[in-house]
């Protein structure tokens, strides 16, 4: 079985992925910033390793046959972690022998010009011309991630002001590292076709049922943004309506997360 590098192994997509690589009898190394917890789970190491600045990358990469790169920063030193930090690794993953690199990527980053997707795309490219075989998984949004945005936009307690006709199709973290996994035991077999949840959804229809859900009473005001980007959301460049992959929808999430112990029939089926 293979020993394998999960950049962002600590993170939310990356704790999904390290247990099922285990289960499967692979060795799974994650790599994060942070010291080496006190208890590991059998299977797994740590490498304590920095994008932004390279320390600790050689020694992380040292030994190892795959490496899942998930880790990535949107909101801050996004050009440094995620395009110079990625640089950094493949230059010490080709000095290593990595044999595969799994770069876990977004859905439209080429057709949506925001700052974050355009470093994204960037490190594809990086990646493709690594001389390393690769492979690249473009998956839509994920459910925490509108649920951390809609959190943010809600605080005010009677209004809400959303881009309502934003398209997004969420997909969970779970069915996303499932995937990856897969990808583990084939071929490197370069740009994968994209994965996206199990429905497509105006982001006004997500924050009402979102709302819903939690009990919560806001009025939802529509905010008409200009732009290019703007304009990928509203077109649904960032949704792959043709390559549903997850199964788990918006509402059976947010069931999950919120009212655990309460019957989906009272929510509607999104």
């Amino acid at each position: 079985m293979a020993h394998i590098l999960v950049t962002g192994g600590n993170g939310a997509l990356g704790r999904e992925i390290v247990p099922r690589l285990v289960e499967t009898g692979h060795t799974a190394r994650i790599m994060s910033r942070h010291p080496h917890p006190s208890n590991l789970p059998p299977g797994t190491e740590w490498a304590q390793a920095n994008l932004e600045t390279g320390q600790g990358i050689r020694e992380a990469v040292s030994g190892i046959d795959t490496i899942i790169h998930a880790a990535t920063s949107v909101v801050r030193h996004t050009q440094q972690i995620d395009l110079d930090g990625t640089r950094l690794l493949l230059e010490q993953a080709r000095t290593a022998g990595v044999s595969h690199v799994i770069y876990v990527s977004i859905v439209g980053i080429d057709r949506i010009p925001f700052p974050y997707y355009r470093h994204k795309l960037a490190a594809e490219a990086v990646i493709e011309g690594a001389g390393i075989p690769w492979s690249i998984l473009r998956a839509t949004q994920f459910h925490y991630l509108l649920d951390l945005f809609l959190s943010a936009f809600t605080k005010s307690p009677l209004l809400t002001l959303l881009p309502t006709d934003f398209k997004f199709q969420p997909i969970t973290t779970s069915e996303v590292a499932s995937r990856l996994c897969k990808i583990v035991a084939t071929e490197p077999a370069g740009r994968l076709p994209d994965i996206g949840g199990p429905q497509v959804h105006p982001l006004g229809e997500l924050a009402h049922t979102w709302l819903t859900i939690r009990n919560l009473h806001r009025t939802i005001i529509h905010l008409p943004l200009p732009g290019q980007v703007a304009q990928g959301f509203r077109r649904g460049y960032n949704t792959c309506p043709d390559h549903p992959f997850g199964t788990i929808t918006w509402t059976q999430w947010l069931h999950q997360k919120y009212s655990p112990n309460m019957s989906q029939e009272n929510f509607p089926a999104t």
